[in-house]
């Protein structure tokens, strides 16, 4: 059987398997999607409305603290996220890009009571890795 033909075998049955951990309340931080809407026709005009869904299956993280010695010039930065295991079956690279074409529109990832944008997404065989970045002083409503 080719490479694919794995992948395509396994792809069907990866949220049970990553989804191991919520089944038995394993998660330490829960990351939510959370979109901000403004009233207006651009950001921060009007009054905002936020909505927030959860990811499941929860994907693991690994934070690059201040303790790590990173160099600046690389695309990682102190305080980045870097998120893995997340499911290349439930969820396409436009759901966790978070980009929008939409003027009023804002798009996060919150992991605990933190907001943090996309850097990039990155594909592995059966899930994707996604690199955040902190935004300074929000919180996540």
């Amino acid at each position: 059987m080719s490479c694919k033909g794995i992948i395509d075998s396994l792809l069907p049955s990866i949220d049970s398997i990553l989804g191991i951990r919520d089944t038995v309340g394993a998660v330490i931080l829960p990351v939510f999607f959370v979109t901000h809407t403004w009233s207006g026709s651009t950001i921060g005009d009007g009054t905002l409305s936020t909505s927030q869904v959860q990811m499941l299956p929860t994907p693991n993280w690994k934070s690059f603290s201040q303790d790590l010695r990173l160099k600046e010039g690389g695309v990682i930065k102190e305080g980045d996220i870097l998120l893995t295991n997340v499911s290349r079956n439930k969820f396409k690279e436009s759901d966790l890009d978070g980009l929008t074409n939409v003027n009023n529109v804002e798009k996060f990832l919150r992991v605990g009571d933190k907001l943090y944008r996309v850097v990039s997404v990155v594909p592995k065989y059966l899930t994707w890795e996604i690199l955040l970045r902190e935004q300074s002083n929000r919180r996540g409503i």
